[in-house]
């Protein structure tokens, strides 16, 4: 037991150091001169990520190379279709959805009986900052392609940051107090709060 516990910090870990690794590889996909070593950080952040999960004790290494395989023949498939021009905001998708799988493990795992206080608040923090990768990569796709101009002075974006800033209590609280976990329709917790504010949160940093 205390040895699946430790396995799930590193993991946890990885996961966090994963979804920075993919924030600075976005950020690096800003500028043509830095855009080459922001893919190949992004890779690396997504290699890192599949590679301690499937090191995991709990799940079935097929299902990853499933996964694997089934994303890989559909980045191809876009990959043949882009243009060269275009290939800075492809990636930024693939970046935004490497964050939201990032999001979405860390999630399963917030309601595990028996994480301790550290482990229930690294799993808060990948799934914070893989909401905000997530949220983050799918504008700058959108200021990359154009097809959304949000300026850093701009009301829209200074929304979103105040909104960033307004999550942190939410976190902090969810845990402190994990059992306010669930989605009730008549009392929204602060976790499902907290799910949404950062979700939202990283419009404002890209």
């Amino acid at each position: 037991m205390e040895n699946l516990a430790n396995i799930q910090v590193i993991q946890n870990m990885v996961y966090i150091i994963s979804s920075v690794m993919f924030i600075l590889g976005i950020k690096m996909l800003g500028k043509e001169a830095t855009a080459v070593k922001g893919n190949y950080l992004s890779a690396l952040a997504m290699f890192c990520a599949v590679a301690i999960t499937c090191l995991s004790l709990e799940i079935d290494v097929k299902i990853i190379l499933a996964g694997v395989l089934l994303g890989g023949l559909i980045g191809s498939l876009i990959a043949i279709k882009v243009k060269m021009t275009a290939i800075p905001e492809m990636v930024a998708l693939f970046n935004g959805f490497g964050g939201l799988a990032t999001f979405l493990i860390a999630w399963s795992q917030f309601n595990e009986p028996d994480n301790s206080l550290f482990q229930h608040a690294l799993v808060m923090l990948t799934i914070y900052i893989g909401g905000i990768t997530f949220s983050g990569s799918l504008i700058a796709y959108g200021k990359l392609s154009e097809k959304l101009k949000l300026g850093k002075g701009s009301m829209i974006t200074n929304v979103f940051i105040s909104l960033f800033y307004l999550s942190m209590p939410a976190l902090i609280y969810v845990v402190v107090e994990p059992s306010l976990s669930g989605f009730i329709p008549q009392v929204p917790s602060y976790f499902s709060i907290f799910l949404v504010l950062t979700l939202m949160a990283g419009i404002g940093f890209v």
